[in-house]
């Protein structure tokens, strides 16, 4: 038979270690959570400093005219730059990315572009300017609309 002092150390559930290990383990969670966003934003400013490039069927006239259109005139303006097309982001503090986008004639009628991004702002390391995602995605319209 159970003494009432047996009965309640019986059913006492939660040690003091436990009750300590709980707001460790947010912590560890917190800081897990923490590195996988740096990790991310890393991988993401890598990507964003690519050269994106093809040789499309269009000639350098109808290629040039595909890339403007590719741009929105509210969100992107025309600035200088070391591309024959330079287009940087429109943001509030003008920290939006440049698009550089360099056409090249080949011999054969067909026209060589090749986008990349060429400024942007930095926070902790990684890239902090919107819009840099459009170098690829200038690329991948000009190879639809051959």
């Amino acid at each position: 038979m159970l003494h009432s002092a047996d009965f309640y150390s019986e059913i006492r559930t939660t040690s003091p270690e436990k009750e300590r290990s709980t707001p460790m383990s947010i912590l560890l969670i917190l800081i897990l959570v923490l590195i996988a966003l740096f990790a991310f934003g890393f991988w993401t400013s890598a990507r964003a400093k690519r050269q994106y490039e093809t040789v499309t069927s269009l000639s350098p006239a109808r290629a040039r005219q595909v890339i403007e259109d590719s741009f929105s005139k509210v969100l992107w303006a025309d600035v200088q730059g070391p591309g024959d097309i330079n287009k940087r982001r429109r943001t509030i503090n003008d920290s939006g990315a440049v698009i550089s986008i360099h056409l090249q004639p080949v011999d054969d009628g067909r026209t060589h572009v090749t986008a990349w991004m060429s400024a942007w702002k930095t926070k902790y390391g990684m890239v902090a300017s919107g819009g840099w995602a459009l170098a690829k995605k200038v690329i991948t319209r000009l190879d639809q609309a051959a």
